[in-house]
């Protein structure tokens, strides 16, 4: 099954958190994902259907700006904000 890594700024609480949810699509498991443990990371991550620009999505490492990307049975799936700021 598919392991979704959430960074804490994401999870709220103080540390990155590792779930395993189904699904065949970077859709699918924000969906699924949602319907288990509330709205709150898709709603961070997902806008009008589509991976919001400051948010990163990569699969196995590779990078996804495509909401429908195919995700494998064992994918890991990392969920990165995109930092600014500073001087």
């Amino acid at each position: 099954m598919p392991r979704l890594k959430i960074p804490a700024v994401l999870a709220g609480g103080s540390g990155t958190s590792t779930v395993e949810v189904e699904g065949e699509t970077v859709r699918e498991l924000f969906d699924n994902h949602a319907d288990e443990y509330g709205p709150e990371l898709r709603d961070s991550v997902v806008e009008d259907g589509e991976i919001k620009e400051f948010i990163n999505v990569y699969i196995d490492g590779t990078p996804t700006e495509e909401i429908d990307s195919e995700v494998g049975a064992d994918a890991q799936i990392r969920v990165i904000p995109a930092a600014s700021g500073g001087r």
